[in-house]
C-alpha cells in the first residue's frame, strides 16, 4: 500500500498549481456502490438473522428476570458497511446499578445456552462473546444503559447511542458516501482504528460525512486540512479549548469527554489529506481499486542490495494476545532496540516490525549503515576542574590505547571494543529485557529470536508466511 501512496503523491506533486473540484460522475458512482454494497437481498437477510438472534437473546433474559434491551448496532444495521462484512454486534444493556461482574457473567451464561455455537472469550475493557454462527460473525457484549454525556461505567456503553445518533441522522444518499469513503481508505491502508492501522475507524466515517454533508464536501475541505484539525459537530466546545491533541480531533456527539478520531495517527491523516487533494481534482475508479503490486522475492533482495547497508531481522514466536496490545509492543521494542544501537554508535537507517496472523512469527527488521560498528570508542570522563570524578574515571580506565587527554573541557581516553557486532550486542542485551525497554509480552520471546541478515532475512520470511516477506516489500518500497 506504501506504493500506492507514493504514486498518488508523485502524482498530486506534478499536478500542485492546478485546482479543480470534480465530483464523482454518477454512472461511476453507481458502478462503485454496485461493486462495493451488499445486495439488497444480502442486506435484509443479515437483518434477519440479527434480528432473529436478538429476539431469542431478550426472550431468555427476560425469563431469567434480567431486565435488558438488545441492541443491533454497527454497519450492518446502518446499512453502511462494505460487501463481504458479516459482522453482527449485539450490545446487551443492563440497568446502571449493578455490576460489571454481573453483566459480563450473566451474559456470557445465557447467550452460551440459548445461541448454540462456539463461543470464544475475547477482551477489551471487560469480556465478551464471539462466535461464528450461521455464517456471520457475532459478538454479544454486555454494557450499562447510559444516556448522551452521562458518566460511563464501561467504554462500551457509548455504541448503541452511537447507533440512535447516526440511525436518525444519515441520509440514504449520506450511508452511500460512508461506503464510498470506507472503500477509499481501504483501499490506501488507512481505514480502520486497530493499532498496527491507524487510521479511521467505521464510526469515524459516519461521523465526517454527517458533518460534512457529502463526500464531496468532506474531500474538498480535506484536501486543504492543517493539523491540529478540529472538528465539533454538536459545538460541545463553542466557548472554550478542546483538551485534546491528537492531529485529528473530532469529538464524539454523545460524550464531549471523547475524541472519536484519537485512533488516527499523524502519518495516517497526511495521507487522507493527500488522498483527498487527488479525488478533489480528478475522482476515478482506480483512486478506489489501486492494483496491489506484489514483490517477488529477486524483487526485494535487488532493492535491499542497491542500498547498500545491512539488515538485521530478529525473528520470534508471537506471544498470543490481542493485535491492539501485540502492534503497540512491537512498535515500543523496535524503538527500543534502535535507541540501544544508536547510543553504542551503531547508525542506524531505519527500523520497522510485523507479524504473521497465520504463523503467528514476530518480527524486527533493522537496517545498519554497517553490522559492525567501529572498533574504536572514544570514552568522555568528567570534566577537568572535578579533581576527585576525573581520579575515579582514571582508575576505571587503565589500560587505554590512547590517552588520558583533553579534550575540551572533559579527560577522555580510548578504548578497543569487545562487542562490535549488532547481533552479538542485541543477544546479549536481550538477556535483560527490562533494561533496555523491551515491551512486557516480548521479553521472554526475544531471548529466544532467531537472527538473519540480508538476503538471509528474505529467505526466512519467505519460509514463515507471506505476511513476513510483505512487511519487508512494505518497508523497501
Amino acid at each position: 500500500m506504501l506504493f500506492c501512496v507514493i504514486v498518488l503523491f508523485a502524482s498530486y506533486i506534478k499536478r500542485f498549481s492546478v485546482k479543480v473540484n470534480m465530483p464523482l460522475p454518477s454512472a461511476l458512482r453507481k458502478k462503485i456502490l454496485e461493486r462495493i454494497s451488499p445486495t439488497p437481498s444480502e442486506a435484509a437477510a443479515e437483518k434477519r438473522f440479527a434480528l432473529s438472534l436478538s429476539e431469542k437473546l431478550a426472550r431468555a433474559f427476560a425469563s431469567k428476570g434480567s431486565k435488558v434491551k438488545i441492541h443491533f448496532v454497527g454497519s450492518t444495521a446502518r446499512d453502511t458497511g462494505l460487501q463481504g462484512d458479516k459482522d453482527i454486534d449485539l450490545f446487551v444493556s443492563f440497568p446502571r446499578s449493578l455490576k460489571k461482574e454481573e453483566i459480563v457473567a450473566k451474559t456470557i451464561a445465557i447467550t452460551k445456552k440459548t445461541i448454540r455455537a462456539r463461543w470464544e472469550m475475547h477482551y477489551a475493557e471487560h469480556p465478551y462473546l464471539q462466535a461464528v454462527v450461521d455464517g456471520f460473525e457475532v459478538e454479544v457484549i454486555p454494557c450499562f444503559a447510559t444516556k448522551p454525556h452521562e458518566k460511563l461505567k464501561s467504554a462500551v456503553d457509548r455504541s448503541p447511542l452511537h447507533m440512535l445518533y447516526l440511525q436518525e441522522r444519515l441520509t440514504r444518499a449520506q450511508r452511500e458516501d460512508v461506503r464510498l469513503l470506507k472503500q477509499l481508505l481501504k483501499a490506501h491502508a488507512i481505514y480502520g482504528a486497530e493499532a498496527r492501522i491507524g487510521g479511521f475507524s467505521g464510526l469515524l466515517c459516519e461521523y465526517l460525512v454527517l458533518n460534512y454533508r457529502s463526500l464531496e464536501t468532506l474531500m474538498k475541505n480535506a484536501a486543504n486540512w492543517k493539523p491540529q484539525v478540529v472538528i465539533d459537530i454538536e459545538g460541545h466546545y463553542a466557548k472554550e479549548k478542546t483538551p485534546f491533541t491528537e492531529p485529528l480531533v473530532l469529538i464524539d456527539a454523545i460524550d464531549r469527554n471523547r475524541n472519536a478520531a484519537a485512533p488516527v495517527t499523524q502519518t495516517a491523516l497526511h495521507k487522507f489529506i493527500l488522498l483527498a487533494r487527488e479525488y478533489s481534482r480528478k475522482p476515478n475508479e482506480a483512486l478506489f481499486f489501486p492494483k496491489k503490486r506484489v514483490y517477488s522475492k529477486a524483487e526485494i533482495l535487488s532493492a535491499m542490495k542497491k542500498r547498500g547497508t545491512d539488515f538485521l531481522l530478529l525473528e520470534f514466536r508471537a506471544p498470543r494476545i490481542v493485535d491492539d496490545i501485540l502492534w503497540p509492543q512491537l512498535a515500543r521494542t523496535a524503538h527500543s532496540l534502535r535507541k540501544q544501537l544508536e547510543q553504542r554508535d551503531w547508525s542506524v537507517s531505519g527500523t520497522t516490525h510485523f507479524a504473521d496472523d497465520k504463523t503467528r512469527g514476530g518480527f524486527i527488521l533493522i537496517e545498519l549503515e554497517s553490522l559492525e560498528r567501529p572498533r574504536l570508542a572514544r570514552v568522555y570522563g568528567p570534566p577537568v576542574t572535578h579533581e576527585d570524578d576525573v581520579k575515579k574515571f582514571l582508575a576505571a580506565h587503565k589500560k587505554p590505547l590512547r590517552g588520558p587527554f583533553v579534550d575540551g573541557a572533559r579527560v577522555a581516553v580510548e578504548e578497543k571494543r569487545a562487542l562490535v557486532d549488532a547481533r552479538v550486542f542485541l543477544k546479549k542485551a536481550l538477556e535483560q529485557p527490562v533494561k533496555i525497554g523491551v515491551a512486557s509480552y516480548l521479553r521472554a520471546p526475544l531471548r529466544k529470536a532467531k537472527y538473519w541478515t540480508n538476503e538471509k532475512t528474505v529467505s526466512a520470511a519467505s519460509a514463515r508466511g507471506a505476511g513476513a516477506l510483505e512487511g519487508i516489500a512494505e518497508y523497501l518500497f
